[in-house]
Order: structure tokens, then C-alpha cells, then sequence
């Protein structure tokens, strides 16, 4: 084997250069402080540059995890070893790099037998009801292993790989599912590059990165015109190597393999990684993949053709041909559904809580600036800010990352907070915001997690028109969990801005709810329009300042929501939360957060959401 080349694709942590030691000091050199729930705070640090020349930081920010994962047992369960054999029977066509048609098989993962599925959403609904969930967002780390021949095929670039984990936080963001790809190795070795299937426990155990943590993708070449297979996350223990991805390298963005080369065939494959069963997987059957809301479909040839069927006519709704969990072409896959994105969600924190600990951009400390300049043989001061209106009562850790790029360095500036309040005790949400129409109402439920010594009892309290809370008051033991409705309404009610607060009291402290509401003006349904599916339309004008409009199709009445995303997956602006009947609609952004405040110049992603539907595009902000 002969590793060529690697890279480091995002930020160099620990990268401790000259540069570091010698020329770039932050005063003071670890930031912390406590705050009372609900309060508010800011922190100045001095970066003290002396060097003779300017330098260019850029800022981000992750949280670390604080503490060790919960210890949950399930029972693993291993593939037969005769199914690791991929002996299977041509299904599709596509192109090879010569633009020649050849016979291929569309995925070589093994499907789940009916008892083992039942096995595990056993463990799946104990875990449900024990765990003490600490974080809405999932970043998976990805490692990724280019194995090539020395020909210089299956060598890709780093720009399709990029490109590829661009195709994979379109299609998971809208469930809170985010990919950063921290390093790419290449490997030159005929033998593994020719046959990725006979070779598979031989290139996994000696290149694999951390499996705990990371989702390791293998591209390389497969005999038999497979395009990509994986593992369920319950096939083996977190740790195990033959967990990951193997892909066909010619079915990355830009590859050669029409009509699988637009990036799918990973989004499909990395669906299997975190739980997900094809949608036709046991027929018309009641439990068929165990998603309740993906439609029934039979197994035949339907299942590659992007065409409305309905081959399970006694069962609700049409075949999900623009899943990704099905067999049709890239071209047409382009969704999951709700119920799939809440299956995930379980899968990771019952087989893959490793997941978990990964580093996110958190909500409690941050900054104005993305970069800062610091002047030669000078100083700067930037501001950050702690905010503890999200939070329950705890320990809170991050790092601040300053990165020179052209000297590839990094300085870390560690951040500790306390927040003082109730104690083991997980919310989940602590504001609400929320955009209806006049004479509207829509539902939050708020879960309470109790994880303490003493039991809790709590109740309520607010003086607020437009809402009403359901279920109060009540008690919690330990590892219990009570389900708290918020149904706020704008009957009667003018457009504009309100807000109000609901306090937890308890025995063991309190903690206010923030609530924003924003009644709007009636929105006016485009005249003459009836569209017959639904879409989103791209955002005009993009790049925009202060303004972009864009419209939804709505070929049904349906719950609509509509929202703005960061490129860390933190939502920062509520655009629409209410049901519409069926027709064309606009809406537009004001380049605002929910805040009210301008939000600093840069790519965004527009996220839009129905029962049936989900879609997420990108729009650039520029001042």
C-alpha cells in the first residue's frame, strides 16, 4: 500500500505551529463564567499580534461534550457471514467511463430479517424511555478513504468528494443530520481498488479512523457493477471495522455513472448506515420497513422506475418513488420523510451514540464576527457572548478556534459555562417562536426529562392570551419524562409581534419559557394557480440585500413550515409555521434573525417543510 497524499479538510485543531507558540496571544487565555437561567453576559478577550505583518483569523466555534455517554446494552446482530458474499442478479444499467452501457446492481446491503427488525425496535422503544437526550443536532464525522489503482484510475479529486458531502447535508439537514468531512487519505493498491468486495475486511481494518465517531467511506472500484453497500448500525459492535460506506468512486457528483452520479448512491448508502430499510423491503406488509409514514410498495420492477404507482392498492398513499431509500435513478430521488428522519434519530442514540459526542456549534456563546484581522506588532479586542435563555441548569464547554489559513495554524481558546438552575433536568425547548396568520393555532410539546435524586414537582405559570398550556402541573420520579402542550393562537388578533413568558416552578427551582409570536398580515394565495405537486422555487433575487422572495406549491392542504439555517444547522430565523390550504404562495426574508437583527453576510439554507414533503436550498446573504 502506498498512502500518497492526505488532507486535512476543515479546521486544523491542535495545529500547534510557529506561529502559535511564538507570535498570536488571546489574554485572558480560557474564557468562563455563570449565569442564572435566562441571563445574559459578555466576555472580552485581547489577541495580541507580534508579528511585523498583519494577520487574518478566521473564528468558529464547537461545543465538546462534558461528560461520557450514557451506558445503554443492546444486543448486536451480525450479518450471516454467507450474506457478506455479494452474489446478486443484475437490476440496472448506467454508463461506464467509456460511455458504454453495462449491467449493475443498485445496493449490496443485506436487507434486516423480519425477527431481528422486531428485536430491534424492542431495544429502540427502551432506549427511547431511558435516555436523557442532551443535543437536537448530529454532526457525523466523516473520514474518507480513496482507494485507487496505480493507473490512476478511481483517483478523485478532493472537489468531487466536497461536492459529495454537500449532496448529503441536502438531503439530512432538514433532520438535523449534518456532515463535516475532517480527512481524506488516498491509497494506491491494485488488488483493493479492482475488487472492493473481496477485499473489504482487509482495506477496513487497516485504514478505518475511529469508528466510534466517525462514518469512514471507502470509494473504489466493484466487480459486478455494484454501485455502494453498508451495514445497519446494529449489525456489529460501534467499534467494529467493517462498519462504513463503500461506494462506487464513478457515483460521486460529476462521476461517469448516468444515471447514478449525482451523489444518491451515498445518501442511500448512508441512510442503511443510520438505521433506514429500503421502503419496499417485505412488500405490502404492515410493518414493512417500520416507518409508519413511507407508503407501502411491492417489490417488483416498480421499485426502478420513476413512475405514480400504486402497487400496493390497499394501503394508503402512492408508492414513495422519490425516496431515497428506493431504487429509482438520482434524478429522481430527492426526499426522506419524517418518520424516517425520527427512525434515525432513535437508531443513533440506540446503536450509534457515539454520534452524540461529536462537537456542534452550540447556541450559548458566539460572536458578531466570522474573521478578524489583527494588526502587525498590535492588538484587538473581540467581544464574545453567553447566553443561558437556552439552557437548563449544568456545565457547558466549548472551544473558540482562530485559524490562520496560509500558515495552517490554530489557536484554541477553551470557554467553560455554568448555568444555575434545576439540575438533571432536560427540556426540550426552553424558547418558542412561532408565525401564524390571523385566526390560526399550532401545538409545541414540550418534553421534561428528569434525571435526579429527589422527585420533582412542578407547575406552570404564565398571563398570556394567545396561549394555553396542557398538563400543567405534575411529578417526576427519576428516568421519567412527562409531555407538555403549548397551543398558542392569534385568534382575534392584529398582526404584529408579541411575546410573553411561562416559569417552571419546581421544588428544586424554576425556569422562565420565552415565548415570540408574529401574527402576519393575510397572505394572499397567487391568482389563478393550482399546481399538481410540490415545490419550492428558487430564492430572487440570489445573492440579495436585504431581501429575497421566493413561492411554495402546495398541491394539498398541509402543515407548512419554513425556516432559516446557518451553515452549523442552527436555525435562526422562523419564517412560517402554519397549515395552508392547497395553491401557490410567496414569501420572502428580510435578512433577520428571529431576533429582529441583520444577520452577517454569508451562504444560508432555506428549509421547507410539509407533511408529505421536505426541501432545503441554498441562498447568499452579501452586504
Amino acid at each position: 500500500m502506498l498512502n500518497e497524499k492526505s488532507y486535512n479538510i476543515l479546521i486544523a485543531i491542535g495545529a500547534h505551529c510557529a506561529l502559535l507558540a511564538n507570535s498570536i496571544t488571546i489574554s485572558p487565555d480560557t474564557l468562563s463564567t455563570t449565569l442564572e437561567y435566562g441571563e445574559l453576559t459578555t466576555e472580552t478577550v485581547t489577541i495580541t499580534n507580534s508579528n511585523a505583518f498583519p494577520v487574518n483569523l478566521e473564528i468558529s466555534i464547537l461545543e465538546q461534550p462534558t461528560t461520557g455517554r450514557m451506558p445503554f446494552d443492546v444486543t448486536r446482530f451480525a450479518p450471516e457471514p454467507e450474506s457478506l458474499f455479494r452474489n446478486f442478479t443484475p437490476d440496472i444499467q448506467y454508463q461506464d467511463e467509456n460511455g458504454n452501457w453495462v449491467d449493475g446492481i443498485r445496493c449490496g446491503t443485506t436487507p434486516t430479517p423480519t425477527n431481528v427488525l422486531s428485536l430491534v425496535q424492542n431495544a429502540i422503544d427502551n432506549n427511547r424511555s431511558q435516555r436523557r437526550s442532551s443535543r437536537n443536532l448530529v454532526n457525523v464525522q466523516v473520514a474518507w478513504h480513496v482507494i485507487h489503482a496505480s493507473n490512476g484510475a478511481g483517483n478523485i479529486s478532493n472537489d468531487m468528494i466536497v461536492d459529495q458531502i454537500e449532496v448529503l447535508n441536502d438531503a439530512y439537514a432538514p433532520y438535523d443530520i449534518f456532515f463535516t468531512l475532517v480527512s481524506v487519505d488516498y491509497t494506491m493498491n491494485d488488488n483493493w481498488f479492482a475488487d472492493m468486495d473481496q477485499y473489504e475486511s482487509a482495506y477496513k481494518q487497516q485504514l478505518n479512523i475511529d469508528l466510534v465517531h466517525h462514518l469512514n467511506i471507502y470509494s473504489g472500484n466493484m466487480l459486478g457493477g455494484l454501485l455502494g453497500w453498508s451495514y445497519m448500525p446494529y449489525s456489529w459492535p460501534e467499534n467494529h471495522y467493517m462498519h462504513g460506506v463503500c461506494l462506487l468512486y464513478s457515483t460521486l457528483p460529476g462521476g461517469t455513472s448516468y444515471p447514478y452520479n449525482a451523489g444518491d448512491i451515498a445518501t442511500h448508502e448512508v441512510g442503511h448506515y443510520l438505521g433506514l430499510e429500503h421502503t419496499f423491503l417485505n412488500g405490502c406488509s404492515t410493518n414493512n420497513d417500520y416507518v409508519g409514514d413511507t407508503p407501502q410498495e411491492n417489490d417488483g420492477n416498480n421499485i426502478y422506475n420513476c413512475n405514480n404507482t400504486d402497487t400496493c392498492p390497499n394501503d394508503p398513499g402512492m408508492d414513495p418513488v422519490h425516496n431515497f431509500m428506493t431504487y429509482t435513478d438520482d434524478a429522481c430521488v430527492d426526499e426522506f420523510t419524517t418518520g424516517q428522519g425520527d427512525r434515525m434519530e432513535d437508531m443513533i442514540a440506540t446503536y450509534r451514540p457515539g454520534l452524540l459526542e461529536n462537537p456542534i456549534a452550540p447556541e450559548w456563546i458566539y460572536t458578531s464576527e466570522n474573521s478578524i484581522t489583527v494588526p502587525a506588532n498590535g492588538s484587538t479586542d473581540l467581544v464574545f457572548t453567553f447566553n443561558s435563555s437556552f439552557l437548563v441548569g449544568g456545565d457547558y464547554a466549548a472551544h473558540v478556534y482562530f485559524e490562520e489559513n496560509t500558515m495552517d495554524t490554530t489557536v484554541v481558546l477553551p470557554a467553560f459555562f455554568h448555568v444555575a438552575g434545576i439540575t438533571n433536568l432536560d427540556l426540550s425547548f426552553a424558547t418558542v417562536v412561532d408565525t401564524l396568520y390571523p385566526n390560526e393555532f399550532t401545538n409545541h410539546y414540550l418534553e421534561i426529562i428528569f434525571n435526579g435524586g429527589d422527585p420533582l414537582i412542578y407547575e406552570f405559570t404564565y398571563d398570556i392570551s394567545w396561549l394555553t398550556v396542557l398538563g400543567a402541573d405534575g411529578e417526576l420520579e427519576n428516568g421519567e419524562t412527562d409531555f407538555v402542550t403549548f397551543s398558542l393562537n392569534s385568534l382575534f388578533m392584529l398582526a404584529g409581534d408579541y411575546e410573553g413568558e411561562v416559569i417552571l416552578n419546581s421544588n428544586q427551582g424554576s425556569i422562565p419559557i420565552q415565548l415570540h409570536l408574529t401574527v402576519l398580515e393575510e397572505l394572499g394565495l397567487i391568482a389563478g394557480t393550482m399546481p399538481e405537486k410540490f415545490a419550492v422555487s428558487n430564492n430572487f433575487p440570489n445573492p440579495f440585500n436585504p431581501v429575497t422572495t421566493f413561492s411554495i406549491d402546495l398541491p394539498a392542504q398541509s402543515s407548512v413550515n419554513a425556516a432559516v439555517y446557518d451553515l452549523y444547522g442552527r436555525k435562526i430565523a422562523t419564517l412560517l409555521h402554519s397549515v395552508w390550504n392547497a395553491g401557490s404562495y410567496n414569501l420572502s426574508w428580510q435578512g433577520q434573525n428571529d431576533a429582529g437583527a441583520m444577520v452577517s453576510a454569508g451562504m444560508y439554507f432555506l428549509k421547507v417543510d410539509t407533511e408529505y414533503n421536505h426541501h432545503v436550498q441554498k441562498m447568499i446573504f452579501i452586504k
